[in-house]
C-alpha cells in the first residue's frame, strides 16, 4: 500500500466533508474527476470554464452558490442538461459534485 497516496486521498476527502457544509458527505474527488472528464467536461470544459454561452462557469462559482442536495437534483433531473438518473450512480453524482467544487479559483 502506497502510504503517503493514501493520506493525501483521505485528507481530499475529508477537505471536501469539511468545505462543503453542513449537508455534506464523504466524496471521492478522485472519482469525480473521472466521472466529469466522461459525461460533463464536453459541455463544461475539462477545467470547469466552459466557453459556450448559458452554460455554467465553475471555476467563477457562481453556479454553485447552493447546497449539495440542490446540485444533486439538477443532476438527477437534468435541469437544463441531460438527466443522470439511472446513468450514473448517486455515489457517482456526489463525487462529481465534490469534484466540481474543487474547481473553483
Amino acid at each position: 500500500m502506497n502510504r503517503p497516496a493514501t493520506l493525501r486521498r483521505m485528507a481530499a476527502v475529508a477537505a471536501v466533508f469539511i468545505v462543503t457544509g453542513h449537508d455534506a458527505w464523504a466524496a471521492d474527488i478522485f472519482n469525480g474527476r473521472e466521472v466529469y472528464a466522461m459525461h460533463c467536461q464536453g459541455c463544461h470544459g475539462a477545467d470547469g470554464q466552459s466557453m459556450e454561452p448559458g452554460i455554467p462557469d465553475f471555476t467563477r462559482g457562481e453556479s454553485l452558490l447552493v447546497p449539495d442536495t440542490e446540485l444533486f437534483r439538477q443532476l438527477w433531473d437534468g435541469a437544463h442538461m441531460p438527466s443522470y438518473r439511472g446513468m450514473l450512480e448517486d455515489g457517482d453524482l456526489r463525487d462529481v459534485i465534490a469534484y466540481v467544487r474543487t474547481l473553483q479559483r
